[in-house]
């Protein structure tokens, strides 16, 4: 039996200690923010250089669809050297205010950066039920999904990624919420955002199947499927029509030119381009399989719809990315975009950490995220490392475009490798891509050896250099964007970009009778090297 003094001896906390535990509880996750605004900041220093030569051609297209030719990288030619229709419908009105190509392609990076993190804040306040999980989710997702370094870099380099990044994230998270409840409204936007996220990259159409199966099968809603089906055909079926009658093509012409390299070899290259992900920090995919797990054999309440819906589209984007055999950019590009994803596994995981009434426990997560947030600026691979600095091909085609644009004869034809800067910079020429991107007969290309050491990279396996020379252009810039010698035996020399194009054209005799090597030094420390025909032409 509990004596006086045995009750006594028990003790509550008082209101000061209870003032004090939450005055050291703000005061900590005071400490988070600041040390997640401050990962931020100088994760944006660290890459503030970084903008990829492959945006230009997108701001290719856009100049000429703003001047009223039509969205076509030449004049008259219409190829979808484009992977991104809604980035480019984006650009092409910045186009009118006169701005920096970097500056314009930034604004829609860093506009789309910033509406993620207002989608974190809006999404940990409308699907959890209390302050302190509400506060876990935001912690949880800020500090995977902005402060990763593969999101900052892409949000400067230019091209699509944050904005696919952000509708695949709006739509794949807005349908988990369909577990509270189900409305036609909230079905008909996740159509929309789907439609957006399809228009942006083509291959969310796998995600777009995923969603509509799984509203049938999870949630057993034909009328919820449906919505979603007329709101994207809505506003998808349209623009596909265009593009088909516009172009000629079902698929982009990107996609020609990097499925047609071999499957093994695809195959290879992407598990390759999968493992040196998994090893880079903050090492998020490792941490959403060990949630996941977590949650599959620890908390299999939460196996819930949502847990199986997430689990379908992480599955198919990683094996997409596998199949394409990955890609040769900076910052794991075609790895951004799932972040959110494997992120959505962390927090699903943990954020009923937030339960717990010691502070220092519920913390303990997102103090590890950040953490490991933390180790990017002293750990590195090489594709973080060279999202550091300007991208060479950008930097040098920069250079060699404005040459072009003096010193060459108006709507002079030229072949490059670089189809990039270079050309963007020389508007007034016509060019012909020898990679393939922009050209459809070499993106077409059935049967090609691969013969060169570059032809191993995504997206560069392709070339022609008969059809090249078919087509007698005025000038020919071999090898990269600054040019260099013709000599078959560069094949053998794994330094030096080579293509197959650049092999095949070298071993052409009626090229070194057509053609006369030329330099011209555009600074200290970079030549120009390039074959200018004897007798010039202009396309017609």
């Amino acid at each position: 039996m509990a004596t006086l003094d045995d009750t006594a001896d028990t003790t509550f906390p008082t209101i000061e200690q209870s003032d004090s535990d939450s005055s050291i509880a703000k005061q900590s996750v005071l400490v988070l923010c600041l040390l997640l605004a401050l990962i931020t900041y100088f994760g944006f220093q660290v890459h503030r250089s970084f903008f990829h030569d492959d945006a230009y051609i997108t701001l290719r297209y856009a100049n000429h669809w703003q001047a009223g030719v039509g969205p076509v990288w030449n004049s008259n030619e219409r190829v979808e050297g484009y992977t991104s229709f809604l980035h480019l419908a984006t650009l092409t009105p910045l186009q009118k205010f006169g701005l920096q190509p970097e500056v314009s392609a930034r604004i829609v990076g860093l506009c789309s950066y910033l509406a993620i993190w207002l989608t974190i804040g809006y999404y940990s306040y409308k699907t959890e039920s209390n302050q302190n999980r509400k506060l876990m989710t935001m912690l949880i997702l800020m500090s995977t999904i902005p402060t990763a370094f593969t999101t900052i870099a892409w949000s400067l380099g230019g091209l699509e990624t944050p904005l696919y990044m952000l509708f695949l994230m709006l739509a794949t998270y807005l349908f988990t919420t369909f577990e509270q409840n189900i409305a036609n409204s909230k079905a008909i936007t996740v159509g929309l955002l789907l439609a957006f996220c399809t228009l942006t990259r083509p291959e969310a159409a796998l995600f777009v199947a995923i969603t509509i199966a799984a509203a049938l099968v999870l949630h057993k809603s034909l009328k919820t499927s449906l919505c979603i089906l007329l709101a994207f055909s809505i506003l998808y079926i349209p623009y596909f029509v265009w593009r088909w009658s516009y172009y000629g093509d079902i698929f982009p012409n990107t996609y020609y030119v990097k499925i047609g390299t071999p499957f093994y070899k695809r195959i290879t290259d992407g598990f390759y381009y999968l493992h040196t992900f998994l090893r880079a920090p903050p090492w998020i995919p490792v941490l959403a399989l060990a949630s996941w797990c977590y949650t599959l054999f620890k908390q299999s309440a939460r196996c819930t719809s949502s847990w199986k819906y997430m689990t379908a589209i992480s599955l198919t984007a990683t094996i997409y990315v596998i199949w394409t055999g990955g890609d040769h950019m900076p910052a794991y590009r075609f790895w951004a975009p799932i972040i959110p994803i494997y992120a959505w596994f962390i927090v699903h995981a943990w954020s009923s950490q937030a339960d717990i009434p010691k502070f220092k426990q519920s913390a303990l997560i997102p103090a590890i995220l950040i953490f490991l947030s933390l180790i990017q600026f002293i750990v590195t691979d090489e594709r973080m490392q060279n999202a550091r600095h300007p991208d060479p091909a950008a930097a040098i085609g920069k250079q060699v475009g404005n040459y072009i644009s003096e010193h060459f004869p108006p709507q002079s034809v030229i072949a490059t490798n670089s189809a990039g800067a270079v050309a963007y910079f020389a508007p007034d020429h016509y060019f012909i891509d020898m990679l393939g991107l922009n050209d459809r007969t070499i993106a077409k290309r059935a049967e090609f050896p691969i013969r060169t050491h570059w032809q191993q990279f995504p997206g560069h396996s392709k070339g022609d250099g008969k059809y090249i020379l078919l087509r007698n252009p005025d000038y020919i810039i071999l090898g990269p964007a600054e040019g260099t010698v013709a000599k078959t035996t560069n094949q053998n020399h794994a330094e030096m970009v080579w293509f197959l194009s650049d092999q095949e054209i070298s071993e052409e005799p009626i090229f070194f009778n057509d053609y006369s090597l030329t330099t011209a030094q555009l600074s200290k420390t970079l030549t120009f090297t390039y074959y200018r025909r004897k007798k010039l032409t202009t396309h017609p």
